[in-house]
């Protein structure tokens, strides 16, 4: 039987992930600290993949496993904009429902918050709906990224090949000589390279003469 590979993952969905994790983590960060400074350099802890780690740090400095909790978050927003690309409140339904599944068994969290979407406060509901919103914008952002890559990308596809050949002095003494001589006969510039371009056509028109599969007479 044919063994089962993994699947490949999708550049657009993790490339999405990323720029939605970092930077909604970034503002609602931004959010805490405008609403409530007292906050600023206190630990906000929260249970991340069983380990209770600060949350109240700048991506750049934010515990592993709150990392991973930001891109689980985003990985569900990504599937929730995926599932209903029109239907802006069944998505953000969504991510209320995958957001009780991952932080069913955090203490920390207001019982309030696990209560079915449809029973939540209109503020509440707007997290999930920004969500909704960031995964789109980061979405948008991707996808123009990549759409600009693409020309770049094709036009080193279609670059021509450049090879160089070498040839020692003697020979292109020799090249230089004939040149200078057959530009005194035509009576116009004949650059040494005209002579090995045409050498290399002739050879070529020779080649293309010779009938196919004839050999060579033994001595």
């Amino acid at each position: 039987m044919p063994s089962k590979g993994k699947t490949k993952a999708d550049p657009i969905r993790e490339a999405a992930a990323d720029y939605f994790a970092a930077r909604s983590h970034d503002s609602w960060r931004r959010r805490l600290l405008q609403t409530d400074p007292e906050q600023r350099g206190k630990p906000r802890m929260r249970l991340r993949g069983g380990v209770m780690v600060d949350v109240n740090q700048p991506w750049s400095k934010l515990h592993p496993n709150a990392k991973a909790d930001n891109k689980r978050a985003a990985y569900d927003a990504y599937a929730a904009v995926t599932r209903f690309p029109d239907d802006r409140e069944a998505a953000a339904a969504y991510v209320h429902a995958r957001w009780i599944k991952r932080n069913k068994n955090d203490p920390s969290q207001p019982k309030a918050l696990f209560a079915p979407y449809n029973r939540l406060p209109e503020a509440e509901k707007d997290k999930d709906r920004a969500h909704v919103d960031n995964m789109k914008k980061a979405l948008a952002a991707v996808r123009k990224s990549v759409g600009k890559a693409a020309p770049r990308e094709v036009a080193k596809k279609a670059k021509p090949a450049v090879k160089s050949v070498q040839i020692d002095a003697k020979t292109w003494r020799r090249l230089e000589l004939a040149a200078r001589d057959l530009s005194r006969r035509l009576g116009r510039d004949v650059p040494p390279e005209a002579l090995l371009t045409a050498g290399v056509e002739a050879i070529a028109a020779v080649c293309k003469a010779v009938p196919a599969g004839a050999r060579s007479k033994k001595a």
